[in-house]
């Protein structure tokens, strides 16, 4: 975005780099890194899903402004939001007596992969008290959002022409009954606010040609679950539906998250922005995961608040783009929560 430097932004910090992998790094800047007091992280990624195949009305790469609203890809996901909490950081560390933490993830499109490494180094994670992730939620406050698991399932078979199928070993009629088993699979329980897990068969694959045997199938599921599933449990169970001839890899595991808004400072920061609002939040979740993923296995008792502008469903979008007054908003929200942790 146009005048905005966010190193420049993030000068007043102690600056540490996290490479997740050789094309991919993270980062963590801390305001006090020698000191004790609870921290307020705030975070979010600036990593973002490719163009697509359909042409472009606005240019995806100028973050141009038109008619009040900002273009470009990620400016609704999500770099609004990382923009939005810098400026706010930064003004805030001028002045904090309180500690702030402020990460920027690389790869979360592909499964959370920078906030995944970033949070399995204890380092990053000192003294952090509460989170606020920037995703886009139009500037509401949400209190979680749902857990995603992805399996892939394979079969291998023996090819054979077409016309002489015995004396072959179809591997996608072995998959099949399985297949079919899934599509009525069912999750016991539901959330009060985020409701009941979910599976869809996402893709099915196999063979090579119409007139072959095929001798290999595979196919992905996808399931979204919510904090009282287990998801050890569920790949048991599906592992057993699946029986010995097929095999179950996990290709993605991200739990639930959920904090009570009636957590102390969940409820605090309710409060906080209720001013902004002009009404108090009501209780409200996504269906899509984040970054706060990753960071809750590793800090189970946290509050954790989703909180950024743009319209979510503009994620992943062609001519993506976000209001304006929602980023000066949420630029606000977040200077709001700084002031009040300080």
């Amino acid at each position: 975005m146009r005048g905005y430097c966010p190193t420049r932004a993030l000068a007043l910090f102690f600056d540490a780099y996290d490479p997740s992998n050789p094309q991919r790094c993270s980062l963590s800047a801390r305001l006090r890194p020698d000191g004790d007091q609870p921290a307020l992280c705030l975070c979010g990624h600036i990593d973002t899903v490719p163009l697509g195949a359909a042409g472009w009305r606005m240019p995806p790469f100028e973050g141009r402004i038109q008619n009040g609203l900002l273009f470009g890809r990620g400016s609704s996901d999500m770099k609004s939001g990382v923009a939005a909490m810098v400026c706010a950081a930064a003004q805030a560390a001028r002045h904090m007596h309180g500690d702030l933490v402020v990460q920027i993830y690389g790869g979360e499109e592909t499964g959370c992969e920078g906030s995944f490494h970033m949070a399995a180094q204890p380092q990053f994670l000192r003294n952090i008290a509460a989170v606020v992730v920037a995703e886009p939620t139009s500037c509401r406050p949400l209190c979680g959002h749902k857990g995603a698991l992805w399996l892939t399932c394979k079969t291998t078979g023996v090819t054979a022409h077409a016309s002489m199928p015995h004396k072959g070993d179809n591997a996608l009629a072995k998959l099949l009954p399985f297949a079919n088993a899934m599509c009525s699979f069912h999750l016991e329980g539901d959330h009060p606010q985020l409701g009941a897990g979910t599976c869809v068969i996402s893709t099915l694959h196999s063979g090579c040609n119409s007139n072959s045997v095929p001798d290999s199938a595979a196919m992905t599921i996808d399931i979204r679950t919510v904090p009282q599933h287990n998801h050890d449990d569920i790949q048991a169970v599906v592992a057993a539906m699946a029986g010995p001839d097929i095999s179950t890899t996990t290709t993605l595991d991200i739990p639930a998250v959920w904090t009570d808004p009636d957590q102390p400072w969940m409820n605090r920061a309710f409060d906080v922005l209720t001013p902004l609002l002009g009404h108090r939040p009501d209780v409200a979740t996504v269906q899509f995961f984040t970054d706060a993923a990753a960071l809750r296995p590793r800090l189970p008792n946290v509050p954790m608040m989703i909180l950024g502008p743009g319209d979510p469903a503009m994620a992943h979008q062609i001519d993506e783009y976000c209001a304006v007054e929602q980023i000066e908003l949420a630029t606000k929200m977040y200077a709001a929560l700084l002031a009040d942790w300080a």
